[in-house]
């Protein structure tokens, strides 16, 4: 996966200077280093296979983490046999992951990429909208919060009651009450969802989601670290994620974008920090095509079953009603998604942007930044 995610990240090499192989990669180069020793012996045994993959072997187990860029692992295979097929699995899976260093330096530099960007656009950087609670528009009911009361919703309210009763009940009671709803100020709860579904692969726009997410992530851990982030990949299922997780996805052709589930691990993050500002932002080139069913399993239909899109327009409302600040980025516009868009746009409190691939990154960024304090 190093190598793999070097080849489309762009720019300058963040990992120019890889870390040094991970302990357990080491211990498996030397399990295969004491096969190979032992297989030398052997008459008949392909001598030179074994001494190019001792050599690299050496090499690694002596810190030059890219020793293994040439080693010919079916030859090694066919050399030592089914014996040796354990040990180059555990050396593969410890050795192309990712350090918590490395991590840390895609990020950064995802984030420096996507910042200078943002600088060179028309404008210039641009800021959060200000500091202190801001009216939304809506009114609600008393919930225990300090809030200005709204006269004009309180009569109007009082006067829909009246009518309803007849027109003879109390001009005013305390169930009449309206206030004025506003975003609370201070530290965010940010839920960025990622489509994982294979049609973002197809079409080239994992890199960006990638990045963005990586950007994402550096972003809050570095400069923000009141707010709490969740990172959550959504395909037939959804599930929580790391960056690393991510940035390790294979975009197998899973079918699904299962949009349902993942407003519900949403909703479950910003349940757990009550309190701060909800923020949820959606990256997706499609419709939802899957949900989950009472029996815990995912249901995938296309063109989209009703119940699917009900269920995740449920998700939607159920996150709108507890206070949360919901943006998709729209990846594509094709005329199915349009249908999608227009069901979004319906609701009070969505916002709905179309992106490409080369914007996400600068649009999420300055999205989460203007809807923060």
């Amino acid at each position: 996966m190093r190598f793999r995610y070097r080849e489309y990240m762009g720019g300058p090499d963040p990992l120019a200077e890889p870390d040094p192989p991970p302990e357990e990669a080491v211990r498996a180069a030397g399990r295969l280093l004491e096969m190979i020793a032992g297989e030398r012996s052997e008459e008949g045994a392909p001598q030179e296979a074994l001494t190019a993959a001792e050599e690299a072997l050496t090499r690694y187990a002596g810190g030059e983490r890219d020793a293994l860029s040439g080693l010919d692992t079916g030859a090694l295979r066919g050399a030592l046999g089914g014996a040796a097929s354990a040990d180059l699995e555990r050396l593969d899976a410890a050795d192309h992951g990712l350090t918590p260093r490395e991590l840390r330096r895609l990020g950064e530099v995802a984030l420096g990429e996507i910042e200078s960007a943002r600088r060179a656009a028309p404008g210039g950087h641009r800021v959060g909208d200000g500091v202190g609670d801001e009216p939304t528009g809506a009114t609600l009911a008393h919930d225990g919060r300090d809030r200005a009361l709204d006269a004009v919703a309180t009569l109007r309210e009082a006067m829909l009651r009246r009518a309803a009763e007849g027109g003879s009940a109390a001009p005013l009671r305390a169930e009449d009450l309206r206030y004025a709803e506003t975003e609370p100020a201070g530290a965010a709860a940010v839920c960025l969802l990622v489509d994982l579904s294979h049609s973002m692969a197809t079409r080239g726009l994992h890199e960006a989601a990638t990045r963005t997410a990586l950007a994402l992530h550096t972003l809050v851990r570095t400069r923000h670290p009141e707010d709490r982030i969740l990172l959550v990949g959504f395909g037939d299922r959804a599930r929580e994620m790391t960056p690393a997780d991510l940035v390790e996805h294979d975009w197998r052709p899973v079918p699904g974008t299962n949009l349902q589930h993942a407003l519900h691990l949403a909703r479950r993050h910003l349940r757990r920090h009550r309190g701060l500002r909800p923020l949820v932002l959606v990256v997706t080139d499609g419709e939802p095509t899957a949900h989950l069913g009472d029996d815990g399993d995912a249901r995938f239909a296309w063109p989209p079953a009703p119940r699917t899109v009900e269920l995740t327009a449920a998700e939607l409302d159920a996150a709108l009603a507890e206070g949360a600040g919901i943006t998709f980025f729209l990846l594509a516009d094709d005329p199915r998604l349009r249908e999608f868009r227009e069901l979004l746009e319906r609701r009070r409190g969505v916002r709905v942007v179309g992106a490409e691939a080369d914007a996400l990154g600068p649009m999420v960024v300055d999205q989460y930044l203007r809807r923060r304090p």
